[in-house]
């Protein structure tokens, strides 16, 4: 009896991360708030929908905090990412623009909680010194993963309940304005004296309800959506959603979304950089790639037994 005619499927991978804690090693907003208004009115107004219910939700609280910013997008990058991390430094006359926003007069490059030491005058290099615990440092193995992507042709989309200008800017300096990440997140109007005003995307209390994204991902990104691949990769309990709703799952360690696979028997593997993530991937290559050779010899393998 002669074997069907069957051809390995082609089946596409597409990466899909959060941004804060799990790209990068922070929470990119509780930095930059905290170094604007100061972790105790950043802490006072996190408690408010606790303390006053009837009067402040999640989702007025959150837009109480971001009112606080008088900054440009630019400026909030410029304290949030390292100059050593800042690829753009490095290449004279490149503009990311993805700056929101122009350069406010009310602009503090030094921390809330340092300015009654420090005028705006200080040094830089003890303006540096001072935001050092403020920035963000990107994943360590993440710029390696990035261009074994870009090399295999897998897509990289980030989502996240975070700013999206902002994370397109940080992205620009920590890869260079060629990255051909996609960023899903909230958007963002600055208002004419400088403060924040948040476009929540959806009406979830942080304005990204990862899920109902990701299955929307599915629908819209995919070309072969009962085919293809999702991989995601996240850090929180605002992750789990999207966990639910991937074929390969990254948590990672010592994070809720660790704790609420395990707790929900959630297959996934468990990460501490993005040598992990890689590593992953490149099974997966592997485990298509055994397949369509296992599939190629079927087919010219001539007959087989019933």
């Amino acid at each position: 009896m002669s074997p069907t005619n069957m051809t390995s499927p082609t089946i596409a991978l597409r990466v899909y991360t959060d941004f804060d804690s799990t790209m990068v090693l922070t929470d990119t907003g509780n930095s930059i708030l905290a170094h604007q208004i100061g972790h105790k009115e950043l802490d006072r107004i996190d408690r408010l929908p606790e303390t006053e219910p009837g009067r402040v939700s999640l989702r007025k609280a959150e837009d109480m905090k971001w009112d606080h910013l008088r900054l440009s997008v630019k400026e909030a990058a410029d304290i949030l990412v390292s100059p050593k991390d800042n690829i753009l430094r490095q290449q004279e006359g490149v503009s990311t623009g993805a700056t929101n926003g122009t350069t406010t007069d009310g602009f503090n490059r030094v921390p809330f909680d340092d300015r009654q030491q420090h005028s705006e005058d200080t040094e830089d290099e003890e303006v540096e010194a001072l935001n050092d615990k403020y920035r963000i440092r990107l994943d360590p193995g993440f710029r390696q993963f990035h261009a074994f992507c870009q090399e295999h042709g897998i897509p990289i989309t980030v989502v996240s309940i975070g700013i999206q200008p902002l994370i397109e800017e940080m992205l620009d300096r920590y890869l260079g304005v060629n990255h051909n990440i996609i960023v899903r997140a909230n958007g963002l109007i600055i208002r004419p004296d400088g403060t924040w005003r948040i476009l929540w995307r959806d009406s979830s209390p942080y304005g990204v309800e990862k899920g109902r994204a990701l299955r929307e991902a599915r629908a819209n990104d995919l070309q072969n959506p009962t085919t293809d691949k999702i991989l995601w990769c996240g850090d929180g309990s605002s992750d789990f959603p999207a966990a639910l709703c991937s074929d390969i799952v990254l948590a990672r360690q010592d994070t809720s979304l660790e704790k609420l696979c395990r707790a929900n028997s959630i297959r996934h593997r468990s990460f501490v950089t993005f040598e992990t993530v890689q590593e992953v991937t490149q099974e997966w290559l592997d485990q298509q790639q055994e397949l369509s050779t296992t599939m190629n010899s079927i087919n010219g393998g001539g007959d087989v037994e019933p």
